[in-house]
C-alpha cells in the first residue's frame, strides 16, 4: 500500500514538474500578440511596513536568483521591521504573526552553512503572513502580485512588484514555475 502512496505522489511531482517546464517553454517560444499592461507602482507605506514591504522584495529577488550574499542581512531587516510592527501602538493585523516568521526566518539564514530548503521554508512562512497583511489591506494591493507554485514544500505562495513571474520557491531552475493569483487570499 505504501508503495502505491508513493508512487502515486512521485507520479504527481513529476506531472506537476513538467507541467511547470513545458509551461515555460512555452512562455518563452511565444510571441505576445498584444503589448504587455504596464506595471502599477505597488504602494510603499511610511514607517517599519514600507520597510518590511521593501525588503521583503529584495529578498524575494535574492532566493529567485539563488544568491545568499544579502539573505541574512534581508532577514535581520525584515525581522528588526516586524518586531517595530508587533510593538507599534496602532497594530497592523496579523503583524504579531509576522514578526514570529521573521524571527525564523532569521534563524534559518544565520546557519554557518544555509541551506536554500530550510530558507525557502521560514521565507514561506513569511510569506504566509505577509500575504494575509495584504489582502487585509487593499491600498497595499496595487502594484503588488500574488502567485503560487504547486511544486513549492511549505506555503506556495508569494509577493513581488513585477507581474513577470520570478519564483523564490525554486530559484533560476524553474523561475517561472507557477501561476497568477487573481484573489488576495492567505489559502494556498
Amino acid at each position: 500500500m505504501r508503495t502505491i502512496v508513493v508512487v502515486a505522489a512521485l507520479t504527481a511531482a513529476l506531472s506537476s514538474s513538467i507541467a511547470c517546464t513545458a509551461e515555460a517553454k512555452h512562455d518563452a517560444a511565444a510571441t505576445p500578440a498584444t503589448p504587455a499592461t504596464p506595471a502599477v507602482a505597488a504602494t510603499v507605506p511610511a514607517g517599519p511596513l514600507g520597510s518590511l514591504l521593501t525588503e521583503a522584495e529584495v529578498l524575494r529577488q535574492t532566493l529567485a536568483d539563488d544568491r545568499t550574499d544579502t539573505l541574512a542581512a534581508s532577514a535581520a531587516k525584515l525581522d528588526a521591521e516586524a518586531n517595530a510592527l508587533a510593538a507599534a501602538p496602532t497594530k497592523v493585523a496579523g503583524s504579531e504573526g509576522l514578526a514570529a516568521s521573521t524571527k525564523a526566518l532569521l534563524e534559518a539564514t544565520s546557519q554557518p552553512t544555509i541551506e536554500f530548503k530550510d530558507v525557502r521554508l521560514a521565507y514561506g512562512e513569511f510569506q504566509k503572513q505577509l500575504v494575509g497583511i495584504i489582502a487585509a489591506d487593499a491600498s497595499l494591493q496595487p502594484g503588488r502580485y500574488l502567485f503560487e507554485c504547486p511544486m513549492a514544500r511549505g506555503y506556495q505562495r508569494w509577493v513581488q512588484v513585477s507581474p513577470k513571474m520570478s519564483n523564490p520557491y525554486m530559484g533560476k531552475r524553474m523561475l517561472e514555475c507557477g501561476s497568477a493569483i487573481e484573489a488576495w487570499k492567505v489559502a494556498g
